[in-house]
C-alpha cells in the first residue's frame, strides 16, 4: 500500500522541510522522515535512496556554487541544514542495510564534511575499528549529553520512534544552540558537536552487518568518488587529502569485512578497472593513495593469518595500480619496498600462491631499482633466499626473475652480485631435493607425492618441470654474463657452471643435458663473442674489447669443464655427433677471432690447450675410437686440422688409418 504512494510522500515532506521555518512543523518532518525510512527497509530500497537524496540537498553541502565559507556560515546559522546532516547519517546508520544508489549523496556530503574540516578524529583514522564502533557506546553519555539506544530502531514500534526522536529534537532544539553559544562554545565547535552525533565512523566500522548488494554499493561510491566523479577540487592539496580519506575507508570496509573479502573484493576491482576508462582519468593522486592503502591492508590481514586468496585478490589490483604510470613507482617506492621486504621477511609462509610470489617479488625488483630503496630491497631478497625453507617450487622461477633483476642494476655493489649469484647456484641443490621427493607441478593442489606412487608419466612431468626451472636459473645467469662490469661477467660464468655441477643429479638423460647445454652455454659463448666482436669495431673500445676477451676466454674453459663432467651422459645421445661438431665449431670460432685494429686476440693461446684436453679424455673414455664405421675419429681428425693443426700429429699420431 505504502509503495503506492511512497513518491509523492517523500516529495511532499521535502516540500514542506524547504518551505517552513517553524520548528515544530521541522521537528515533525523528521520525525515522518523516519517513519518512511522504517517503512522502505521493506523492499522500498528506490524510496529510501530517494529519500536521502531529497533531504541531502538540505544540508547545504551539496551546493556546487557556493564557497566553504558560506557553507559553514549557512550551517552555523540555520537549523534546517544541522537537522537534515543529522537526519540523513541517522538513517544512514540505523538503515543501512537498505541503501542502495542512495549511498552517492552520503558520500558526497561526508567528504564535503571532510573538506569543512568537521569530521570527528575517530571517521579520519577509519583503521581503528574498535574505536569507530565504541564512539557512542549503548546507555553511554556523550559529550553532548546525547543517549544512543541500545537496541535497533528500526524494529521497533511508536515507543522506538518517540525515544529516538526525543533526543534527536532535544539535541537540536533551538535553546539548546542558544544555551551552548551563551556558554561560550563557537560556532565551529557547535557544528563539530552535531557532525560527532552523526556517528559517521560506526557505518563503516559495522559495515559488516550490510547485505552484498548495499556493500557493493558503498564501495563502488566510495572509489569513484575517489577517481574524482562528481568531485570538484579546489587545489591539488584537497584533492590529495580527499582521496586519501575515500581510500581509508575503503580500509575500514575491508578491515569490517575480512570474512567474505574474496566475495566483495572481485567487484571492487572491477570497479578500479571501470574507473580507468573515465575519460580524463588521471591515476595521480588515486593510483598512489590506491597501492597505499591496499598494501596496509594487504598487511593487516596477513597479520590476521588472512591470506589465501587474499593475496591473489589484493596484489592484482595493487598491480594494476602501478602498472598505470611509471611516476607511480618513484612517488610510492620507499613504501612499497617497505612492505614488500616486510612480508617477504615477516610473512613468506602466508604466501602461497604462484601470482601473489610473482606480484610481491617483481614489485620488489622495480622499487629496488632506486639508489634510495636499493639496500632494503636486496637485503630482502638475500634473507628470503638464504633460508631455503621459504623457497618453493611455487616461488622458485620469481626468486630467481627477482634476482636476476637485482644483479643486472648498474648501481648494484659487486659484492652484492656476486653474493645473490652465490645464492642462485646454489639453488640448484633445491630443485634436486625437490626431484628427490617427488616434486609435482607448482600448481597442482599436491606439490609433492611420493616416489613409491609415482607412476612413469608422473616421472616424466616431474623431470620436465624441473627441467624448467633449472632452465631459467641457466638463463638469468646467461644474461648477467654480458653484464657491463667484468668482476660480475666472469662471477656469473663460474656460477653457471657451480650451478650445473649442483643439479648433476637432474641431468642425467643425454636429452636433459644436450638441450640445457644448447639453451644457456652455447648460447652464452656465442653472445659473448658476439660482444667481443661488437666492442672491436668501436672507437676507443679496446679495453671493453680485451675485457670482453677475457670473459669469452673463461666461459671457453667452463665450456670444456661442464662438457667432460657431463662427457658420459651426453656422448649416449642419438645426436651427439651433431653436438661435438657444435663444439668444435666454436673452438674455431674463437680460434679465428679478430679484434681488428686492437691487434691479434690471446684465445688462440688457450683454445688448443682446451682442445687437446678433451679429445684426450673422449679417447681415453673410448667415446672417440676408430673402431667400428662410425665416422666420428674422422671428422674430428678434419676438423682439428682446420682449427688448430699443431695438434694433429700429437692427436692423432697415425692420421685417420688404421
Amino acid at each position: 500500500m505504502f509503495a503506492a504512494i511512497a513518491g509523492p510522500s517523500v516529495a511532499t515532506l521535502a516540500a514542506i522541510f524547504e518551505h517552513s521555518d517553524e520548528e515544530e512543523i521541522l521537528h515533525e518532518c523528521i520525525e515522518a522522515l523516519f517513519s518512511i525510512a522504517r517503512i522502505a527497509q521493506y523492499g522500498l530500497e528506490d524510496t529510501l535512496d530517494e529519500l536521502l537524496s531529497s533531504f541531502c540537498k538540505f544540508t547545504t553541502l551539496l551546493n556546487p556554487y557556493a564557497s566553504a565559507e558560506e557553507t559553514l556560515y549557512a550551517f552555523g546559522n540555520d537549523m534546517k541544514p544541522k537537522m537534515a546532516t543529522l537526519a540523513v547519517f541517522t538513517i544512514a546508520n540505523t538503515f543501512k542495510d537498505s541503501i542502495r544508489g542512495g549511498w552517492r549523496t552520503i558520500i558526497d556530503c561526508l567528504l564535503k564534511l571532510k573538506r569543512l574540516k568537521l569530521l570527528p578524529q575517530s571517521v579520519i583514522e577509519p583503521d581503528n575499528a574498535s574505536d569507530l564502533g565504541s564512539d557512542f557506546p549503548a546507555h553511554e553519555r556523550s559529550e553532548s549529553g546525547v543517549v544512543f539506544p541500545s537496541h535497533d530502531p528500526k524494529f521497533g514500534g511508536r515507543h522506538s520512534s518517540s525515544g529516538i526522536m526525543g533526543r534527536f529534537l532535544k539535541f537540536l532544539s533551538l535553546e539548546s544552540v542558544e544555551d551552548a553559544l551563551n556558554n561560550g562554545i563557537s560556532e565551529f565547535e557547535q557544528n563539530l558537536k552535531i557532525i560527532q552525533q552523526c556517528r559517521i565512523g560506526s557505518i563503516f566500522s559495522t559495515s559488516a552487518s550490510l547485505p552484498d548488494d548495499s556493500l557493493l554499493n558503498l564501495g563502488r561510491c566510495l572509489i569513484f568518488a575517489a577517481a574524482g566523479k562528481g568531485q570538484k577540487f579546489s587545489t591539488p592539496i584537497e584533492e590529495e587529502e580527499t582521496v586519501g580519506f575515500c581510500w581509508d575507508l575503503i580500509c575500514a570496509i575491508a578491515s569490517a569485512n575480512t570474512h567474505r573479502f574474496s566475495t566483495f573484493w572481485p567487484h571492487y576491482h572491477d570497479y578500479l578497472l571501470e574507473v580507468t576508462q573515465f575519460p580524463l582519468f588521471s591515476p595521480i593522486p588515486f593510483a598512489e593513495k590506491a597501492i597505499v592503502a591496499q598494501m596496509k591492508m594487504f598487511l593487516k590481514l596477513l597479520a590476521r593469518g588472512q591470506f589465501d586468496p587474499v593475496e591473489e585478490l589484493l596484489l592484482k589490483s595493487i598491480v594494476l595500480m602501478w602498472k598505470m604510470e611509471k611516476e607511480i613507482l618513484d612517488t610510492c617506492c620507499e613504501f612499497l619496498v617497505q612492505s614488500a621486504s616486510k612480508i617477504i621477511m615477516k610473512y613468506p609462509e602466508k604466501l602461497q600462491t604462484q601470482l601473489g610470489w610473482k606480484s610481491l617479488l617483481h614489485l620488489l625488483s622495480v622499487t629496488g631499482r632506486h639508489p634510495e630503496t636499493y639496500n632494503k630491497g636486496v637485503e630482502a631478497l638475500i634473507t628470503l633466499m638464504s633460508d631455503e625453507t621459504h623457497i618453493s617450487p611455487t616461488n622458485y622461477s620469481y626468486c630467481i626473475d627477482c634476482a636476476f633483476g637485482f644483479v643486472a642494476l648498474r648501481n648494484s655493489p659487486v659484492e652484492k652480485s656476486t653474493k645473490i649469484m652465490d645464492l642462485m647456484a646454489n639453488s640448484a641443490k633445491l630443485l634436486v631435493q625437490w626431484h628427490r621427493s617427488g616434486y609435482s607441478d607448482p600448481g597442482s593442489n599436491a606439490s609433492f607425492i611420493s616416489n613409491a606412487s609415482s607412476s612413469s608419466v608422473e616421472e616424466n612431468a616431474r623431470s620436465h618441470n624441473l627441467m624448467t626451472l633449472i632452465q631459467r636459473l641457466g638463463e638469468s645467469l646467461r644474461k648477467t654474463t654480458l653484464a657491463r662490469r667484468e668482476e660480475v661477467r666472469n662471477h656469473a660464468v663460474m656460477s653457471l657452471q657451480k650451478s650445473f655441477i649442483q643439479a648433476e643429479e637432474l641431468l642425467f638423460t643425454p636429452a636433459n643435458c644436450i638441450n640445457l647445454f644448447y639453451n644457456v652455454i652455447f648460447a652464452m659463448v656465442d653472445d659473448l663473442h658476439e660482444k667481443m666482436l661488437e666492442y672491436s669495431r668501436r672507437e676507443n673500445a679496446e679495453r671493453e674489447t680485451r675485457s670482453m676477451e677475457g670473459t669469452l676466454k673463461l666461459s671457453m674453459e667452463i665450456l670444456t669443464e661442464v662438457y667432460l663432467h657431463f662427457l658420459k651422459p651426453i656422448s649416449e645421445s642419438p645426436s651427439f655427433r651433431t653436438f661435438w661438431l657444435g663444439i668444435l665449431r666454436r673452438m674455431d670460432t674463437c680460434m679465428k677471432a679478430n679484434l681488428g685494429v686492437y691487434g691479434e686476440s690471446k684465445l688462440p693461446d688457450v683454445i688448443p690447450d682446451l682442445l687437446k684436453k678433451i679429445v684426450t679424455i673422449m679417447k681415453n673414455e673410448e667415446i672417440l675410437t676408430q673402431k667400428g664405421e662410425d665416422d666420428l675419429w674422422e671428422t674430428t681428425f678434419y676438423q682439428i686440422q682446420w682449427i688448430a693443426p699443431v695438434l694433429t700429429d700429437e692427436l692423432f699420431p697415425k692420421g685417420t688409418g688404421e
